[in-house]
C-alpha cells in the first residue's frame, strides 16, 4: 500500500501517529507523512519520509482568546459558564484546514495513495481523502473530545469538498483507529479498530541519573508539547505548580520545552529540571505521580506508564481528557477556582499515599497493552484498502 498521513503542525497531533507509520514501514508499505513546513523536521526526526503542505501558521494568533473549553463529557457538574462547543468557519480548525488543503489534495494527486489517514480536527484529510477517492482512516489520540464539538458539515465540509469535484465527506472515516481503552472511551461514531497505545514523545537519550533507582518519590510534572513556550493569557503558570509540590519529601522532575526553562530558574534543590529533551515514556516507569495538562498524549502516555495523575487543564479538549481519566479511577483533576498551591500539594500527596490510585493505574496500563499493536492493525488496513479496490471492480 501508499499510505500517506496527513497532521497539522504540532508535534502534540503527530507523535500519536509516529508508531503506526513505523508498522507500516516495517511492513514493506510505502508511507508520506504530509504537514506544514514547520513540521517537517520533527516528521524526517522520527524517521518517516516528509513532504511541506501549505502554509505555517502561528498558534497563538490562530486560537488566542478563541480556544474555548470542549464540553466534559461525563462530568457531574459542567462549568456554569460552559456553552456548546462548535468548530466555526472562521475559527482555528477551519483556517488549519484551508492553510494546507489545496497542497495536500495536490500532493496525494501526484503521489497516489491508497489510504489517507488524518488525525482528529485535521479537515484536511477527510476531504482530502475524498477528493482522492480513497478510503479515509481517523486516528485517534486518546478520548474522542470530537463528540462533544458541533460543526455545520454543510456550511464547512460540502463547498470546500465541492471545489474537488468529491461528494459526501465522512469526517470519521472508513474507520476510526482507536487507543483509548474503556472506561476511558466515548462512544464513538462509525466502525472503530483498537490499536495499542505506543508513547512517542519525540527524540530523546536516556540521561546517566535516570539509569539508578529513585531515592525518594518521584513526580514527573510538565506541560506538554502543544503549549511549550505558546503565552496565553488566564493559563496556570508552570513555576507556581512546580512551587506548590516542594515540600513533599519527593523528587520533582519537570520535563517541558526548553523555551519554559527560563521561568524555572531558583527553585528548591528538590526539582530538578531536566536539561535536554526528555522522552515521558523513559521517564515514568519510575515515578509515583505524573503533573500535567491534560494534552493527550502526555495523558494516554502515563496512562499505558501505570502512573496515577493530576490534570490541571487549562484550554480546549484538556478538560474532556481530564474527566475521561477520573472515570478510570487512574487519576484526578482540578479546575479553575479549584487550582491554587496547597490544593495541589494535596491532591499530589494523595496520589502517592493512597494505594487505590496506583491499582487503578495498573488496571489501566494492562488494558492499554492488551489492545492489537500496530503491527497487527496493518492488516486491517490492507484489508480495508482490498475491499475497496474489489468493491470498485
Amino acid at each position: 500500500m501508499r499510505v500517506l498521513i496527513s497532521t497539522w503542525g504540532w508535534r502534540s497531533h503527530f507523535f500519536p501517529l509516529v508508531p503506526l507509520g513505523w508498522a507500516l514501514r516495517a511492513a514493506g508499505h510505502e508511507v508520506l507523512v504530509a504537514s506544514q513546513p514547520a513540521l517537517v523536521g520533527t516528521i524526517t526526526a522520527a524517521g518517516l519520509p516528509a513532504v511541506a503542505v501549505g502554509a505555517d501558521l502561528d498558534f497563538a494568533e490562530v486560537f488566542g482568546g478563541r480556544i474555548g473549553r470542549v464540553a466534559d463529557g461525563d462530568a457531574d457538574e459542567p462549568a456554569p459558564d460552559s456553552v456548546a462547543p462548535m468548530i466555526t468557519a472562521d475559527g482555528g480548525v477551519v483556517r488549519y484546514a484551508d492553510a494546507m488543503l489545496d497542497a495536500l489534495v495536490a500532493a496525494g494527486r501526484s503521489w497516489r495513495p491508497d489510504l489517507v489517514v488524518y488525525e482528529p480536527y485535521n479537515l484536511a484529510g477527510p476531504i482530502a481523502a475524498a477528493a482522492l477517492d480513497v478510503p479515509g482512516v481517523r486516528h485517534l489520540w486518546g478520548p474522542d473530545s470530537s463528540t462533544a464539538i458541533g460543526i455545520d458539515e454543510d456550511g464547512i465540509i460540502a463547498p470546500r469538498a465541492a471545489r474537488f469535484g468529491a461528494g459526501r465527506v465522512d469526517l470519521a472515516g472508513a474507520l476510526t483507529i482507536d487507543p483509548c481503552p474503556a472506561p476511558m472511551q466515548v462512544p464513538l461514531a462509525g466502525p472503530a479498530l483498537p490499536i495499542r497505545f505506543v508513547p512517542y514523545n519525540g527524540p530523546a537519550v536516556l540521561p546517566g541519573w535516570l539509569l539508578d533507582p529513585p531515592r525518594r518519590p518521584r513526580i514527573c510534572l510538565t506541560w506538554g508539547t502543544m503549549m511549550a513556550g505558546v503565552d496565553l493569557p488566564g493559563t496556570l503558570a508552570l513555576r507556581t505548580v512546580a512551587e506548590a509540590l516542594c515540600g513533599l519529601g519527593a523528587e520533582i522532575v519537570v520535563a517541558v520545552d526548553a523555551a519554559q526553562h527560563a521561568d524555572l530558574a531558583g527553585l528548591p534543590a528538590d526539582v530538578r529540571v531536566a536539561d535536554s529533551p526528555l522522552a515521558l515514556h523513559l521517564l515514568l516507569p519510575g515515578c509515583r505521580a505524573l503533573v500535567q495538562q491534560g494534552g493527550a498524549g502526555t495523558t494516554m502516555t502515563g496512562l499505558a506508564c501505570g502512573v496515577p495523575q493530576l490534570v490541571l487543564p487549562q484550554v480546549s479538549d484538556q478538560h474532556f481528557n481530564a474527566v475521561r481519566l477520573a472515570a478510570t479511577g487512574a487519576g484526578t483533576v482540578l479546575t479553575d477556582d479549584a487550582v491554587t498551591g496547597e490544593r495541589i500539594r494535596e491532591r499530589v500527596a494523595d496520589l502517592l499515599a493512597a494505594d487505590h490510585w496506583r491499582d487503578a493505574a495498573r488496571v489501566a496500563a494492562g488494558r492499554v497493552a492488551a489492545a492489537p499493536s500496530p503491527a497487527d492493525v496493518v492488516a486491517s488496513l490492507q484489508e480495508l484498502v482490498h475491499t475497496r479496490e474489489v468493491a470498485a471492480v
